[in-house]
Order: C-alpha cells, then sequence, then structure tokens
C-alpha cells in the first residue's frame, strides 16, 4: 500500500512536470524539431538497412530486428516505424531538456548506423 501510494505521488510529479515542460515554446519547438529529424533518420535506417542486406556484404545485427525480419517479413518496417510513432510522442508530451538532451544522443547513434548501413552497402 505504501508502495503504490509513492508510486502515485512520482506519477502525478511527472505528469506535472511534463505539463510544465509543454508550456515552454522553446521546449515545444526544439521537441518537434527533435521528432521530425528522429524520424528521417529512422526512415533512413531502414532504406539503408534494406540496402547494406542487398548488396550481400551486410546483415542486420540487432538481434530483435533481425528476429522481426526472420518472421515477419517486411512486417519488420511497420513494426520500426510504430515505435518511432510511440517514441515520437513520448517526446512531445514530456520536451523536457534532460528528455531532449537523450533522445538527440540516441538520434545521433542512429545516424552513425545509417552511415555505416552506407558505407557496408558501397554507397560511401
Amino acid at each position: 500500500m505504501v508502495w503504490s501510494l509513492g508510486a502515485a505521488k512520482r506519477r502525478r510529479k511527472l505528469a506535472d512536470d511534463a505539463a510544465r515542460a509543454r508550456t515552454s515554446r522553446l521546449g515545444r519547438q526544439a521537441a518537434w524539431t527533435a521528432v521530425i529529424v528522429y524520424n528521417l533518420v529512422g526512415v533512413t535506417d531502414i532504406v539503408s538497412t534494406l540496402m547494406a542486406i542487398e548488396s550481400g556484404a551486410g546483415y542486420e545485427s540487432n538481434p530483435i530486428v533481425r528476429l522481426a525480419m526472420d518472421h515477419a517479413g517486411s512486417g519488420w518496417i511497420a513494426a520500426k516505424l510504430a515505435l518511432q510513432g510511440v517514441i515520437s510522442f513520448m517526446v512531445l508530451w514530456f520536451p523536457h531538456w534532460i528528455v531532449l538532451s537523450f533522445f538527440a544522443l540516441a538520434t545521433a547513434g542512429n545516424a552513425w548506423v545509417v552511415y555505416n548501413n552506407f558505407a557496408i552497402a558501397g554507397v560511401f
């Protein structure tokens, strides 16, 4: 019972912090910019992954995505885009600078993966 009361307080505080973060125009603009870049990188990741695999020089190294590719065929693309949508919504719901900072770092890491995929495919 005590644990659930503490969890309820933390959820309420999180919701309040998110509401405050959404009142910042700069925060909202930064969140939208980050989400747009993230989704562009995400779509490019799909394209570059397919190019690397089709070149014969690459393979999917993420075991979860590889499992989805093996069992869902091209459905893995829809699953990846759906996950990107959920993550995008979460960032837009809570555009706090800490969230945006980690999100930007993760997006930069994914951009590096895209670059690597293109290099494997022989584009660069």
